[in-house]
């Protein structure tokens, strides 16, 4: 075996790799580009890949890729001043089944991680980088012998993360939503969707109330608007005389991020951001909604509109 850097002419054996190992999550080269090779702290010194040399069916280059590991960092690009800048990330790793048993993930791992304190990170987080995260953590049904293998080697689950599912047909929404509008509108709360009128609210709303990686999606997403790709009608806004103070989006058939200001919460505002959400995606004619990241206190307000989990993820970190 022998560990080198990746470099783009890997990415169509890595992908091949990828999706014989990694079942529950199948990928793109495309995909994998404009998720990881693209983001602006991706570093190819730390993503690995493990060769055989001595492969008996070996690929037209005379090697045969055994595993990998991807990883990133803050270099400050998205990290001013945040103790995220101290952190490592893995967004993901495999070893070809052919290959297991032999020390290969063992050395990938090792590898990284040095290589991570050597950039002065204190830890390592699977796989929660927030602006480029494939799945949010390690699913613990699909992959149990991985997070087995990663528990072993120090990484402790940190919380636990849900993916959620629901269809949106037939269209009917919980007669909750008008009901609590109503109410909500009588405490001078009203709810739209996004114009740009509603500009500075929104973002003082989003510079005081929610993580910075939220904000930089909504920033991002608000400039797509200009260029055609993304949609007004996407963003719904609560306002509160003329302070926004809680909003949602989503992207496709992908709901969220949303939020509450704190000092509005259970009120029922995320209620009727959601189900006013979910009809505009239904109106759109979507037929399903997913969530790929949610703990269990919000997970039970997406129960109330037909979500299930459909998986359960293991966040984990360790300190180096």
């Amino acid at each position: 075996m022998r560990i080198e850097i990746f470099q783009s002419k890997d990415l169509n054996i890595l992908v091949e790799v990828w999706n014989r190992n990694l079942h529950a999550d199948p990928i793109s080269p495309i995909v994998l580009e404009t998720r990881v090779l693209l983001d602006p702290n991706f570093r190819e010194e730390f993503s690995l890949v493990a060769y055989d040399v001595e492969s008996r069916s070996p690929r037209r280059d005379g090697s045969d890729m055994a595993g990998f590991i991807l990883g990133i960092c803050g270099d400050g690009f998205h990290f001013p001043g945040s103790l995220t800048g101290d952190r490592a990330w893995i967004l993901a790793m495999a070893v070809d089944a052919r290959h297991r048993a032999k020390g290969v993930g063992s050395d990938l791992l090792r590898e990284l991680e040095q290589r991570f304190r050597d950039a002065g990170k204190r830890s390592i987080w699977i796989a929660s980088y927030p602006t480029a995260y494939i799945v949010p953590g390690v699913d613990e049904a699909a992959y149990s012998k991985g997070l087995a293998f990663l528990q072993k080697r120090g990484y402790q689950s940190a919380y636990t993360a849900f993916s959620m599912d629901a269809s949106l047909w037939p269209p009917t929404f919980s007669e909750i939503v008008p009901r609590k509008e109503k109410e909500l509108a009588e405490q001078e709360i009203s709810f739209y969707t996004y114009s740009s009128g509603w500009l500075s609210a929104f973002r003082a709303f989003l510079r005081s109330q929610v993580s910075w990686d939220w904000e930089w999606l909504a920033l991002r997403n608000l400039s797509r608007i200009g260029e055609g790709t993304f949609s007004p009608e996407q963003f719904h806004l609560a306002v509160f005389r003329d302070q926004v103070v809680g909003y949602c989006q989503y992207e496709g058939e992908h709901f969220g991020p949303f939020g509450v200001a704190e000092e509005f919460q259970r009120k029922g505002i995320g209620t009727v951001l959601l189900g006013r959400a979910l009809s505009s995606m239904s109106r759109h004619g979507m037929h399903n909604a997913w969530v790929l990241w949610t703990g269990e206190d919000t997970a039970r307000l997406y129960a109330r509109f037909g979500f299930r989990k459909s998986r359960k993820f293991a966040v984990l970190r360790k300190e180096i």
